[in-house]
């Protein structure tokens, strides 16, 4: 064996040791940090999420008005009218100034009754 032809070489291997306390320390801080990250992250993801899905349903909402309205072929707006007071019969009309229909007739009240009386 004294003539055996030696030779070595340089190499790196990835391989378990045993940590100093200096390096303990170290890496119980980088853990410390990485949850602390961790856990502020999770919470952006939740807030972002509730965002998305806050926008997501006031989105769904307008699909749904508009789905009934396409359905439909009619929605509701803000009309002008006037009330014509027939203080003879008693009973008022409210009209529309778009179409001049009656939407609806009523009696008139006590307090429009008085008031007519009044001269007022």
């Amino acid at each position: 064996m004294g003539n055996d032809l030696i030779e070595e070489k340089e190499c790196e291997e990835h391989l378990e040791c045993i940590l100093t306390g200096v390096e303990l320390i170290d890496r119980s801080k980088k853990l410390a940090k990485a949850n602390n990250d961790s856990a502020d992250l999770e919470s952006k993801k939740k807030d972002v999420v509730a965002d998305f899905a806050a926008q997501l349903k006031k989105i769904e909402g307008s699909i749904g008005v508009l789905s009934r309205v396409v359905s439909s072929g009619k929605e509701y707006r803000t009309v002008k009218c006037i009330w014509r007071l027939n203080y003879t019969k008693k009973m008022k009309e409210l009209i529309r100034l778009d179409t001049n229909d009656t939407v609806r007739t009523v009696e008139l009240t006590k307090q429009e009754l008085q008031t007519k009386l009044q001269g007022t």
